[in-house]
């Protein structure tokens, strides 16, 4: 299982647990390594939790089809070009009705190249990556379906460097996770999501799992150790069921082949790579290798040299396959962009570094959404006393985010919750 930046590897006694510090090099790694324990025992075929920090959660409104479908509806193929990409791994939750009459499902997909690398290091063994599981997929499935516990609209998952919520509410599935230490900051928001999504509207109020917004856990240990709000939470009435990591991984069997979740399942074929450059990159990097030999022996040699120089040769062809990718993409776009572009190009990063300046201590950034055209989805909710939205309002418009002048601009005061659309400009200087 790779949850965060780490790999939990099960063996008789229990399970062991190891972390790869942030680096340049460190996603290349873990993926190497992950690989290394999958083909332990040269087995036929694996199945793995695939969480790496940085993969992306998003509800997408769809029509009730399969995976293959939703994959060539042209929306999105637009709003989400992953789904078209043949070096990273996506799925979806199978959709469900929300109101409306409409279908809403949860994707699930990596932003770089990590899982295609572990794959590849299985084919050149003989061993078939059979399946890889979001978390989400693997938490939902390691609570059977009779137990009461199944009820439950939120399923924790608390382990070291790693903490994450899955909402399972009709209509407003989500997951979120922290990697790493987390702030009291990050406990506040913990502590919002897993509040009493819809309570009022519970279709039966005798249910007190299903009234009272009712919560599994996932622990890799005692969850008072891995979580400051534990005794809260346990004695709120909510808790329905704690169970272990072993519990976690054998929920996998539960999980159909053919759901429309298994990130493999976005390399349908082997890809025939150039052998010469493949050489290439191996006689290249091993020179290199052979110098960093003593800072990966720092690691207490969990990475052998050999296993170096493959997750080298597997990342650049990973790297390579993207680049091909999006040159593709971009002579596609070049000629679809229109003579009078409407909307001028800002700095993703520049305009979210004014925006993580902007919002005060008193408020938990939710959601944002920021699309190609330069418009903009905010949700925060208030955390903290002394916050002031028109305050607010002004220091957005200085950092670029500009709030629609019709109905861009929302506050709920009673619930403490902001909606902000808009348009991103330039910052004010």
């Amino acid at each position: 299982m790779l949850l965060g930046r780490s790999i939990w590897k099960r063996h008789a006694g229990g399970w062991d647990r190891e972390s790869f510090e942030v680096g340049p090099d460190a996603a290349a790694e873990a993926m190497s390594r992950l690989g290394e324990i999958l083909l332990e025992g040269s087995p036929q075929k694996c199945v793995a939790v695939f969480e790496p920090e940085g993969m992306s959660h998003q509800t997408v409104e769809t029509p009730n089809v399969s995976r293959s479908v939703f994959a060539s509806l042209a929306k999105v193929r637009s709003e989400f070009p992953v789904v078209g990409s043949e070096s990273l791994g996506w799925g979806i939750e199978s959709p469900e009705p929300v109101q409306g009459g409409a279908f809403s499902t949860l994707m699930h997909a990596e932003l770089t190249p990590g899982l295609t690398l572990v794959r590849d290091a299985c084919i050149r063994e003989g061993t078939r990556l059979e399946a890889a599981w979001p978390a989400f997929t693997a938490a939902v499935a390691c609570i059977p379906s009779a137990s009461p516990a199944a009820k439950a609209r939120f399923l924790l998952i608390l382990a070291r460097d790693f903490v994450a919520v899955a909402t399972c509410v009709v209509g407003k599935r989500s997951f979120k996770a922290w990697v790493g230490p987390m702030t009291e900051r990050d406990w506040k928001a913990f502590a919002i999501l897993i509040g009493d999504v819809d309570a009022r509207s519970a279709p039966s109020m005798a249910d007190p799992l299903l009234r009272r917004g009712g919560i599994a856990v996932i622990a890799d240990g005692e969850p008072r150790g891995l979580c400051p709000l534990w005794d809260e939470i346990n004695a709120s009435g909510r808790v329905g069921a704690v169970v272990n990591m072993n519990s976690f991984a054998t929920g996998l069997a539960r999980i159909p082949r053919r759901h429309p979740a298994n990130l493999v399942e976005a390399f349908p074929v082997q890809r025939n790579i150039n052998g010469y450059f493949v050489g290439t990159i191996s006689a290249g990097f091993s020179a290199a290798v052979v110098v960093g030999a003593l800072a990966f022996g720092a690691r207490q040699q969990v990475v052998s040299e050999g296993a170096a120089i493959r997750a080298k040769e597997t990342f650049l062809r990973g790297q390579l396959a993207t680049l091909n990718g999006n040159r593709s993409e971009m002579n596609q776009l070049r000629g679809e962009i229109p003579n009078d572009l409407g909307f001028i190009q800002i700095s993703r990063h520049d305009a979210l570094v004014e925006l993580a300046s902007t919002i005060p201590d008193a408020l938990t950034l939710t959601s944002l959404v920021m699309r190609k055209d330069n418009g903009f989805d905010l949700e925060a909710v208030v955390v903290g006393t002394g916050f002031d939205p028109e305050s607010l309002r002004q220091a957005l418009e200085r950092s670029g985010f500009r709030p629609d002048s019709r109905d861009g601009w929302a506050f709920n005061a009673a619930e403490g919750r902001l909606a902000v659309h808009g348009k991103l400009e330039a910052p004010q200087t």
